[in-house]
């Protein structure tokens, strides 16, 4: 993607109508994309009718394949075929692979700064992901289908910051780590926005579904999702343990801690998130990461080992 200039000579204001004339002017996502989200969703599509369309992109032909054959899925016999790639991996994993794969390539160019790396972004964002699939499994089933693919993107704003505004980036990141600043105290400081909300423009802008538009745009404040508030706070769970694990690198320097009106809102969800009822959660979510490691390095276009890569927390 190109678009980037310098914008010190703008005010927060102008910088803040910058990027939204870059966001309106962004393309949307591919054709394959878009009608993978909507066939998904529709309960008439039948396996042979998703294979069709995958089958016009060579590039989501051979990552679904590769999927299927991944250890992961653990299927007896070589998968040869996209219907039953699709039948073995399920609806919801094709659609995660090609809008993670869209987004991703999206932004691959996109340059590093000394506190922020894009592959331990995607490191973190992944973990994010299935993180938030789990918890949903367990605590929003009704938003299964829409989880990998919150969790994955929901920092979707750093990168659009990162991309777009990079001066601006790299200052708002020296507040946080040289000067102890919250983020997003810091973006609001320096553009008078925050990446949740930017986030939520761009994937509202992309028409991904609702539920996942929302859970970017209040992943920090889920109380704020009206009746998709069960997605975003499993977002903001994932986040904080994903965090707290050290699992790839988010742009925040510092741990979260949970407040005691944290405690009591997830409480009203069901969720227990005692010390002791979250490293029971954590051994679980490292075991569905490390099982997942075909899927993340499918996604981002690697080839597999012979046994799957997984990531671990670096502590």
């Amino acid at each position: 993607m190109t678009g980037r200039r310098t914008t010190a000579q703008l005010g927060r204001a102008g910088k803040i109508r910058f990027l939204a004339e870059k966001i309106i002017a962004l393309p949307t996502l591919p054709a394959v994309v878009a009608k993978l989200m909507e066939l998904v969703d529709s309960p008439k599509t039948s396996a042979r009718i998703l294979a069709r369309l995958v089958e016009g992109d060579q590039v989501l032909t051979a990552r679904v394949l590769k999927l299927a054959n991944s250890a992961y899925y653990g299927y007896q016999r070589q998968v040869a075929t996209v219907p039953l790639a699709i039948v073995v991996v399920g609806f919801d994993a094709v659609k995660d692979m090609g809008l993670s794969v869209s987004v991703m390539d999206s932004f691959k160019d996109d340059l590093d700064t000394p506190h922020f790396s894009l592959s331990k972004f995607w490191e973190h964002a992944i973990s994010v992901g299935v993180g938030t699939q789990m918890l949903c499994r367990r605590y929003a089933p009704e938003f299964l289908g829409e989880s990998f693919a919150a969790g994955l993107l929901h920092d979707l704003g750093k990168i659009v910051l990162n991309h777009y505004l990079h001066e601006d980036f790299v200052e708002i990141l020296e507040r946080v780590y040289e000067e102890g600043m919250d983020l997003l105290e810091a973006e609001s400081l320096v553009l008078d926005a925050t990446h949740d909300r930017i986030g939520g423009w761009l994937a509202d802008k992309w028409n991904m579904p609702y539920p996942i538009v929302k859970a970017i745009e209040f992943h920090h404040h889920p109380f704020l999702a009206d009746k998709y508030q069960p997605l975003a706070a499993m977002v903001k769970l994932a986040d904080h343990l994903s965090r707290v694990w050290r699992i790839g690198l988010s742009g925040n320097a510092h741990d979260p801690q949970f407040s005691a009106e944290d405690v009591e809102y997830y409480a009203k969800l069901g969720v227990d998130i005692s010390e002791a009822a979250l490293s029971i959660v954590r051994e679980e979510f490292l075991v569905h990461l490390e099982k997942s490691g075909g899927f993340i390095n499918i996604i981002k276009g690697e080839e597999l080992p012979e046994t799957d890569a997984e990531i671990k927390p670096s502590v």
